[in-house]
């Protein structure tokens, strides 16, 4: 983690009112990984307003540069979108706790900005594949079977205009299905019915790992469904981090046990934003977003 300045070198509407920025610091895309979020000062450098910085997941890295999604919500994402190719950002990054490791089977489940993270943890799972096989082929020890990773992603959105990252995830060969709020597109209904389907079909089975981020009334019912089911789950949880780094209490969340009073809470920023299901109280769990 280090705060720096990261030099935009594209800028792309790429949904009605989301943008993706492409920042050059070459530390900073070393390190990310999947899960992690970068804290940006919005603002130009000569202004005070908006003062705070604002949390984005890292949706992308590709040599020096890595890659933001977001979309236009108040006066800072705003601010954010009329930035231009060529100018700075004041960052702080990587921050937070990122996705473990992703074992064979897996189910990536994501509502909204929240895909950004989950297609990152693809693209980071795909080059681990790539990796092993140039191990195995350099040892002779290339085995007949498909050892690469077998991924789902379900891809919730308002409306087919607003569904993110579907073509990233076809470049890495992972199968998408959508839901959208207006039926515009696949399912009609919620993306976590999409997950409801997916584990009752499999009844019986040794269940794969899911790894989701979105709206927390989304995560809340992934959080549920995956209990019934008994599959472990991991989620990301979206936050706004007036500090980023765990000094503010600002972020907080219940957590499901707790040794003592200061116990009682995970800090989103430093305890997450990562964090497995089983750790956090969903009876009670209330963002401040929430």
């Amino acid at each position: 983690m280090q705060q720096t300045t990261a030099l935009i070198r594209g800028r792309d509407e790429v949904a009605r009112g989301h943008y993706r920025l492409k920042l050059l610091q070459a530390d900073v895309a070393a390190a990310a990984r999947a899960g992690q979020f970068a804290h940006v000062l919005p603002r130009r450098a000569d202004v005070y307003d908006p003062m705070l910085r604002r949390a984005f997941s890292i949706l992308a890295v590709e040599g020096d540069t890595f890659d933001i999604l977001f979309r236009v919500e108040g006066r800072g994402t705003a601010e954010l979108s009329r930035r231009r190719t060529g100018e700075e950002l004041d960052i702080v990054a990587p921050l937070g706790r990122p996705f473990a490791a992703v074992p064979q089977r897996a189910v990536l489940v994501g509502g909204g900005v929240g895909v950004p993270p989950l297609a990152m943890l693809a693209a980071q799972t795909r080059r681990e594949d790539g990796r092993h096989r140039a191990e195995n082929i350099e040892q002779n020890t290339l085995r007949q079977t498909n050892s690469s990773h077998d991924l789902i992603a379900f891809v919730g959105a308002r409306s087919k205009e607003e569904l993110l990252c579907l073509e990233m995830f076809a470049d890495l060969q992972v199968a998408a299905r959508v839901a959208t709020d207006d039926g515009s597109a696949g399912l009609h209904g919620r993306v976590t019915e999409l997950l409801e389907a997916h584990l009752a079909a499999q009844a019986g089975e040794k269940h794969p790992t899911i790894y989701a981020c979105g709206p927390l009334p989304m995560l809340r019912a992934v959080a549920a469904t995956c209990a019934r089911y008994n599959a472990p789950c991991q989620v990301s949880l979206e936050e706004n981090m007036p500090c980023g780094i765990g000094v503010c209490n600002g972020c907080v969340v219940r957590a499901a046990q707790a040794g003592n009073d200061y116990e009682l809470y995970k800090r989103i920023c430093v305890d997450g934003p990562v964090m497995w299901t089983h750790e956090l109280d969903w009876q009670h769990a209330a963002t401040t977003r929430g």
